[in-house]
């Protein structure tokens, strides 16, 4: 959880002690989108969450919670789109199978920084 503070900082340009998270981000100009990468607002919305891990759903609902741009756009599929198309490409993602005893649908997602940061992800055939 330190390497991914630490990493979210860099990222970020957070000095030392300040919050990390969707939180600590700019607000955009009203109606704008906001102006940060999506995997960095996908890594945020997971690092935020209680348990570090969310469901493709939960990420959908975080950034619609915080960003006006996104819940403005809730019926949008491209935004959607490339939030799975992230998920599935980068390697800082990891896909973690819910357990049979929880109730729900769908796979966690979390932040794995030991594979790297890039988006060549292996493909499987």
């Amino acid at each position: 959880m330190a390497d991914e503070t630490e990493h979210l900082r860099a990222q970020l340009g957070c000095p030392p002690g300040a919050p990390v998270g969707l939180s600590a981000l700019v607000d955009p100009p009203p109606g704008e989108k906001p102006n940060y990468p999506l995997p960095t607002l996908i890594k945020l919305a997971i690092y935020d969450s209680p348990r570090s891990r969310l469901t493709l759903q939960e990420i959908y609902q975080a950034l619609e919670d915080r960003f006006e741009w996104f819940r403005q756009r809730t019926d949008e599929l491209s935004w959607k789109n490339s939030i799975r198309h992230n998920l599935s490409l980068r390697k800082c993602f990891l896909k973690v199978q819910r357990p049979i005893t929880e109730p729900g649908k769908g796979s966690y997602w979390m932040i794995d920084l030991t594979q790297g940061e890039g988006n060549k992800r292996v493909r499987k055939r």
